[in-house]
């Protein structure tokens, strides 16, 4: 920014050139999970790597999530290589914030090299095959670069007629973080509150705000299916990592991932009383009304959208990606089909069905650090 002010000052003749940091052999976008098990990895194999991180400090996605969050899969899912054991029971069950704070403590554990408050502007191959990543007030270099940006800094909002000129107020569910700061936002006791989905964080949400005194309904599209209750749960949750890990085996790369529904229990109890109502999907928005696909009308205070996310590559919008419909890289063992050097971690089905979570990308980190440094080798002749 202060480049951009200095540019259009009137006493400004030249523009300050950024400050261009020394090649590096890989440069890692994001220091979440992904970038974190990656740096662990390489540093493990004597590769020199730098990780930007457009936040103050390591796991800054996580610190922005819904405060009440919690992870859907056990400690053991979710810890990184080479992380103490002991820490945590296998079967922990630990929040976002949680979460967050140790994954700042990892990092620091492992002296990883980080440049916090990077947040990445472009990227640009050149003809000699060196990446150029502009990001903050610097330029970055590296012969390798690796995506880890993975999908919180991008949620999907579906495109509905009227939603941008209608009076009610809209949110996705990466901005919501408690039912306290949006009754603060309506400036109403118990607001009334749609939220659009019908998956684990729609039912986790329609919860936390009933218990808060808001009165809320869900819209969705589809059948409603609700997963198990919370004996069903307590259960599923300790064996499911080792149920994936026999699907892998059983079936490879064609092995699908166990659908994440609507919580049972108390949710599925809310909904069939009809003390929370259900809608089919929104056709449009009016000034103060919400319509349904069935003519049913609705005056909430607020929509939540519990859509889902994307993946986060708007800052490499310059390599002219190819991309499938889901908006994901074409990939080929987690190497870009179109941009030669450039990899990626933490996208759904980069490998196999795991690769989107903590326990896929362990191994993907694990894989994607033993090639490249084969390929460094070989370009060192080695």
């Amino acid at each position: 920014m202060e480049i951009e002010a200095r540019a259009r000052s009137p006493k400004s003749k030249v523009q300050c050139p950024e400050t261009v940091d020394s090649p590096k052999d890989v440069l890692v976008l994001g220091a979440g999970p992904a970038g974190l098990a990656l740096g662990y990895e390489l540093k493990q194999r004597g590769v020199s790597f730098l990780i930007l991180e457009r936040g103050a400090a390591a796991g800054h996605s996580w610190q922005q999530m819904p405060t009440g969050l919690k992870l859907v899969s056990p400690w053991k899912a979710n810890r990184l290589p080479g992380a103490p054991p002991g820490e945590l029971s296998p079967n922990a069950e630990i929040g976002a914030a949680e979460y967050a704070l140790w994954l700042q403590s990892y990092a620091r554990q492992h002296a990883f090299s980080i440049r916090a408050g990077q947040e990445v502007r472009s990227v640009t191959r050149a003809p000699d095959g060196l990446f150029h990543v502009q990001a903050g007030d610097r330029e970055f270099t590296s012969r390798v670069l690796v995506n880890a940006t993975g999908y919180f800094s991008n949620p999907f909002v579906p495109q509905i007629p009227g939603a941008c000129d209608s009076a009610i107020a809209q949110r996705h569910t990466a901005d919501y973080k408690n039912p306290q700061a949006l009754r603060a936002l309506l400036g109403k006791v118990n607001p009334l509150v749609v939220i659009i989905g019908k998956r684990l964080s729609a039912g986790q949400t329609m919860l936390e705000l009933i218990d808060a005194g808001f009165k809320v309904a869900i819209s969705h599209r589809g059948k409603l299916q609700f997963g198990a209750g919370p004996l069903g749960w307590w259960f599923f949750f300790r064996i499911h990592p080792w149920l994936e890990t026999l699907k892998l085996r059983l079936r490879g790369e064609a092995a699908r991932a166990i659908q994440v529904r609507m919580p049972g229990g108390r949710t599925r109890r809310l909904i069939n009383s009809g003390m929370v109502q259900c809608f089919p999907e929104i056709a449009r928005f009016e000034k103060q009304t919400v319509v349904f696909t069935n003519g049913a009308r609705l005056q909430p205070d607020a929509v939540l959208y519990a859509t889902g996310f994307r993946p986060a590559l708007e800052h490499l919008a310059t390599l002219s990606l190819e991309l499938d419909q889901a908006g994901r890289p074409q990939l080929n063992d987690l190497g870009s089909v179109s941009t030669e050097g450039l990899f990626f971690l933490g996208l759904d089905q980069a490998r196999n069905f795991q690769s989107r979570f903590i326990r896929g990308i362990r191994q993907d980190a694990l894989r994607l650090a033993e090639r490249l440094e084969q390929r460094l080798a070989v370009e060192r002749g080695l």
